[in-house]
């Protein structure tokens, strides 16, 4: 299915102007405007093949970018970093930062955000690769590592949801912050879910039976995920950070004071 399609003919029948300088990829503004600082932040981060890539109508970090750019904008949160590089998360030379798309804080306490749109409806989780099966490469404590491992190959075990991904982005987290155990920390797998409104613009009912489907599969994924993830927390004794899944579709209340909410309402299809 082209989801970049289907969007912009949804837009296009309720008003909403799209570019396309890179056919037949589809671009708009974000609702508010970014700092120069934030912009920076997004042409350096990881998957952004171009300046623009946020910009995409179908992009991941384009929704992230909507949604807590209005956040920022009700003054309940500070420091919003997009494209945030954490750390490495395992030892040694090479390897790649984790790169979370979005982090900020408030009321004191700091936030990490993983967000998705679409990619859980068209792929599926990730395989992580064999260096992340080596116990010598945690920086973590030597009774701490079988856990670890434990986390990482139970990953393995989900299909739409991209758990994988998130082990990887933990222990970042961890590397970067295993000292500040003062510091309360909360991480968040953000997810958009494809709403009805969406679905009954597709015109095709095999395609439609097949994301109600994995629609569900995705929620029962991400409570399994939230529970196995807060389980390993627990046994580690890592008791200053939590793990939550959530639905951008549950979170606009955070956003309902704002004049913004009905353009991001209307452009998630909310």
């Amino acid at each position: 299915m082209n989801f970049p399609e289907t969007i912009n003919q949804r837009y296009l029948e309720i008003g909403i102007e799209t570019k396309s300088h890179n056919f037949p990829i589809y671009y708009i503004d974000p609702i508010i405007e970014l700092t120069s600082k934030q912009e920076e932040q997004l042409r350096n981060g990881d998957g952004q093949s171009n300046i623009d890539e946020y910009k995409q109508i179908n992009s991941s970090t384009g929704l992230a970018v909507n949604y807590y750019k209005i956040l920022e904008h009700t003054g309940k949160i500070e420091n919003l970093q997009f494209e945030d590089k954490v750390a490495k998360p395992l030892l040694g030379r090479g390897g790649r930062f984790a790169n979370l798309d979005v982090s900020y804080k408030r009321n004191g306490k700091l936030y990490y955000i993983e967000s998705k749109f679409l990619e859980p409806y068209y792929s599926g989780n990730e395989h992580n690769r064999e260096s992340y099966f080596d116990k010598s490469r945690y920086d973590v404590p030597e009774g701490d590592k079988e856990v670890w491992f434990r986390l990482f190959s139970d990953a393995q075990e989900y299909k739409l949801y991209n758990f994988s991904q998130l082990c990887r982005h933990l222990l970042a987290i961890w590397r970067k912050h295993k000292n500040d155990q003062q510091l309360e920390i909360f991480f968040q797998s953000v997810t958009w879910r494809m709403s009805d409104l969406f679905i009954n613009k597709i015109n095709d009912d095999d395609l439609e039976e097949s994301f109600r489907y994995r629609r569900t599969s995705i929620e029962k994924e991400s409570k399994s995920c939230q529970q196995r993830i807060n389980d390993f927390l627990m046994k580690i004794g890592w008791n200053n950070i939590t793990f939550e899944c959530l639905q951008y579709n549950d979170i606009l209340e955070d956003i309902s004071s704002s004049r913004f909410i009905d353009e991001f309402k209307k452009r998630y299809f909310l």
